[in-house]
């Protein structure tokens, strides 16, 4: 199985319901990596699959209305 090439540059702002806004420390090219993001001075490791998925389109609705 191939791995889904994306590309998420660093600083990306995301959002997450229970932590926050953040951002990305790390760039995302991989859908299988895992990457830093900071929320509120904590430095967590994610899924790129999970910052994608659900992180990514939080701060896009967000940002929308």
């Amino acid at each position: 199985m191939q791995e889904q090439h994306i590309m998420v540059p660093p600083t990306t702002t995301v959002y997450c319901p229970q932590r926050g806004e953040g951002w990305t420390l790390t760039g995302i090219t991989g859908i299988d990596e895992y990457t830093s993001v900071m929320f509120g001075g904590v430095r967590y490791t994610i899924s790129a699959k999970e910052i994608v998925e659900q992180l990514l389109p939080n701060q896009q609705a967000r940002e929308n209305n």
